[in-house]
């Protein structure tokens, strides 16, 4: 908590950020499922925040709990700084994106265990072929009805975040026409896409209840929204964004989600709200966002009249420039700025082989780019 000037007490969430990534081979540029010394020398270091995931060729990376950005940031660039030397100790390679441009789901292995048999028991081939790779961000809120309330009003805000991060133009050898082709492919599990609203933690709970009760889930993680209460921590988990490549993206939509959160807490705690949309028109601009990234022109919502979103996001910093210097993220804010102006991580890639007019090209961008900013 802080006090602002008005003297009105103001309740920042925390922050932590969990980012899967990409093992690869860089003379074949394939993907490798040998990743077993990367990992056990890394739990080595790191215990559970180096860890591994369904797909064998895949780390992930989780932060601890952090009050800032840029603690953020410093365990994010510690994380991957190790996890790439690890790589190139064992003649491997760490990309950041959430596909690969060309390795095939059929020719990775599975990594081996009880859980990961049962997720594939359930799942068959929706599991097996979900060759994809995540950034997920927790906001940590104590009181479970303002984590419904900033829930319910955060998803108006999901397709703008998933244009910013976008990372996903190629699958299996093929330009997919997607900005976020991982978006497309996840929404082929059960209970993903953006939830309803809930008028209070109870119903939410009673929902859950229903599908632990009735044998459709075992517990609450099985469920996979873009964004979620977690079930076991007091955090809203959001859950759409592709990896960005570059180091500054990952603190740039951290800084933009914190931000974002902070108003809406903080609204809650006035007795006041966000304006809510109807899930059906946010997906709309859900879709926009999929298809084009940050070239997309979203719906306004509130006026019906289409704006590109590089202008609704500048509009977004003007209206939220009170909780920008409250939590002193205007450097951040540059580097989502230059999202905006230049692409996102997407963007680059299909730049990348439209010069060259190869995918190992394009594979080779990645391993460099991701080395960026580890500074």
């Amino acid at each position: 908590m802080s006090v602002s000037q008005h003297g009105r007490v103001t309740e920042i969430p925390t922050l932590g950020v969990e980012l899967e990534y990409q093992v690869l081979d860089p003379l074949t540029r394939e993907l490798s499922s040998d990743t077993q010394n990367i990992l056990a020398e890394g739990a080595a270091i790191y215990g559970s925040h180096i860890r591994p995931e369904f797909h064998a060729p895949m780390l992930e990376c989780v932060t601890t709990v952090c009050q800032t950005v840029r603690e953020v940031r410093e365990q994010v660039v510690e994380l991957r700084r190790t996890v790439v030397g690890l790589a190139r100790k064992h003649g491997l390679a760490i990309a950041a994106a959430s596909t690969h441009p060309i390795t095939h789901w059929t020719s990775v292995r599975l990594t081996p265990g009880e859980r990961y048999l049962q997720i594939q028991k359930d799942l068959g081939d929706l599991a097996r072929s979900n060759l994809i790779y995540g950034m997920h961000c927790h906001l940590g809120i104590a009181d479970n009805e303002a984590r419904i309330a900033v829930m319910n009003s955060m998803r108006y805000f999901l397709p703008h975040i998933l244009a910013l991060s976008s990372s996903s133009p190629f699958w299996q050898g093929r330009d997919t026409g997607l900005a976020t082709t991982r978006t497309g492919i996840f929404r082929r599990f059960p209970r993903t896409g953006i939830p309803d609203t809930f008028a209070n933690w109870a119903e939410f709970e009673s929902y859950v209840r229903t599908l632990v009760e009735t044998g459709c889930i075992d517990n609450a993680k099985k469920i996979y929204w873009d964004i979620r209460p977690h079930p076991f921590f007091p955090t809203i988990e959001v859950r759409n964004l592709d990896v960005p490549t570059r180091v500054n993206e990952v603190a740039a939509l951290t800084a933009f989600l914190q931000v974002i959160c902070t108003r809406l807490l903080n609204l809650w705690h006035r007795n006041m709200t966000y304006r809510q949309f109807r899930r059906m028109l946010i997906n709309e601009n859900l879709y926009r966002a999929m298809r084009h990234g940050v070239a997309a022109e979203f719906i306004d919502l509130a006026t019906k009249k289409l704006k590109p979103l590089r202008q609704v996001i500048m509009e977004m910093l003007d209206e939220f420039a009170d909780e920008i210097r409250l939590l002193e993220v205007q450097e951040e804010m540059g580097w989502l700025v230059e999202i905006l102006e230049h692409g996102s991580s997407a963007d680059r890639q299909r730049a990348v082989y439209a010069e060259s007019g190869t995918l190992t090209a394009v594979v080779d961008h990645l391993v460099a780019e991701t080395e960026l900013d580890l500074v």
